[in-house]
């Protein structure tokens, strides 16, 4: 499928002309874009792909457009090399930007365009994990208009569920009999297969020796059970719109 892809740099830097030499050979259409804020404010106003080069000399005042852009009207960000000549405070902000990130210019253009390709995808995928029937098909009801949902009843099906199909996000929750969701975490962790998928631990308990315990097992977030529908509708929805993935381009 034939995309549309804006790249904002200053095509007369070398980095900037190597990378879009390496774009050239696949099937996208390739718009390159001046970081003014003329040019940046005749971008499409609807959710396109966007690379923002990180050459020196990049203006912060183009990356803060960017965001704008993204959270007024859903623009796929990706940023390709390192930042240069950032305060601490343009740093912090920097950072905080929902975007997929690729740390070199040497990178590998297959994974860019296997990104893209999931960021066209609406609706994400959601297994949820839990031993109560009622919960499950409560939170399915939920979250069913703004996700993929699947049930399963405990850890050991999650596990099977897992091995055959991926998915964007795992909300497991923390006590389950015979295998719990700490022991389901640890083995998603340790298996090479699994361990990309984000998890998020549902419990019921809301005492702070429970919350850190959970936390201790390092999951991507923790949701209690006592948390009304919207809420947990919202938190979902938050979870995807502000995650921040970093693709390392080294060869392992």
């Amino acid at each position: 499928m034939v995309k549309e892809l804006y790249i904002v740099g200053d095509e007369t830097r070398l980095v900037v002309k190597n990378f879009l030499h390496l774009l050239e050979p696949t099937d996208c259409t390739l718009q390159l874009v001046g970081q003014d804020a003329g040019s940046l404010g005749k971008l499409p106003k609807e959710p396109i792909h966007l690379i923002l080069c990180l050459a020196e000399g990049i203006n912060f005042s183009a990356i803060r457009k960017l965001a704008e852009l993204q959270k007024q009207y859903g623009t796929h960000l990706y940023f390709v090399g390192s930042p240069v000549n950032m305060s601490a405070s343009e740093l912090d902000y920097f950072y905080k930007i929902p975007s997929v990130r690729f740390p070199s210019y040497s990178l590998d253009i297959n994974k860019l365009l296997d990104v893209m390709e999931k960021n066209d995808v609406e609706r994400k995928r959601i297994l949820v994990v839990d031993d109560e029937p009622i919960l499950l098909r409560n939170i399915k009801g939920w979250l069913e208009n703004d996700f993929e949902v699947y049930l399963v009843p405990s850890g050991e099906m999650a596990l099977e569920f897992l091995d055959m199909h991926p998915v964007d996000l795992i909300l497991l929750d923390y006590l389950m009999p015979n295998m719990d969701g700490p022991e389901v975490l640890r083995r998603i962790r340790e298996d090479k297969n699994k361990q990309q998928f984000p998890v998020i631990f549902l419990t019921a308990n809301n005492d702070k020796n429970s919350i850190m315990k959970a936390m201790h097992m390092k999951p991507d977030g923790y949701i209690l059970k006592s948390t009304s529908p919207e809420d947990i509708r919202k938190a979902v929805l938050d979870f995807f719109k502000n995650r921040v993935i970093v693709l390392d381009t080294k060869e392992k």
